[in-house]
């Protein structure tokens, strides 16, 4: 995972990747508050994580004082993941299955956005567990779905936003990855 967002960039520059190894709440307080955190990468979870609820307010409060260059919080994974976010943000948002291909939501996605070169359709490659679209808040953006199934989208959340990309990258083999990745770095990116 490292890798791939070692490949990133963010508004033009390079990303700098920090990794944390705990989610107790001084961890998780250090990196929220740091001043040069941007973006909060959560990678696929193996269980349900012990997220402390000091760690769960200081997540909460990085995302909901969020600027053009802080405030996004990124989920990769599938079903563990979004039942995470719901956790964190009172969210009550249903994962779930649709087989891909899944095709670029011309809704959002404009000529003027970080996805205008990315493909018209990304394959599904291993396992992907969506957000179910009738179930996300209001002021969410699916970037690319299928049959009511969002695989790509952010949440806006007070003056940040949270990200949900369905792709776990663990079955994901080197030919394959591309339009998965080409779709982070479109997420951190898209305002």
């Amino acid at each position: 995972m490292e890798d791939i967002l070692a490949q990133q960039k963010l508004r033009g520059d390079d990303v700098e990747v920090k990794t944390f190894q705990s989610l107790d709440k001084e961890a998780i307080r250090a990196v929220t508050w740091a001043p040069d955190c941007g973006v909060l990468m959560f990678p696929p979870f193996y269980s349900f994580p012990d997220i402390h609820a000091m760690a769960r307010k200081d997540i909460r409060n990085f995302v909901r004082t969020g600027t053009q260059d802080k405030g996004t919080v990124m989920f990769v994974g599938g079903d563990l993941e979004v039942g995470v976010i719901n956790y964190l943000f009172d969210f009550e948002i249903h994962p779930k299955y649709v087989a891909g291909p899944y095709y670029k939501n011309q809704r959002y996605v404009h000529g003027d956005s970080p996805f205008e070169a990315l493909p018209d359709m990304v394959p599904e490659v291993g396992n992907v567990y969506g957000m179910w679209m009738p179930s996300l808040p209001p002021n969410s953006r699916s970037f690319y779905d299928s049959f009511g199934v969002s695989v790509a989208c952010c949440i806006r959340y007070d003056l940040g936003r949270i990200c949900f990309l369905a792709q776990d990258f663990l079955d994901v083999l080197k030919d394959e990855e591309a339009p998965w990745s080409e779709l982070v770095e479109a997420m951190i990116n898209y305002e």
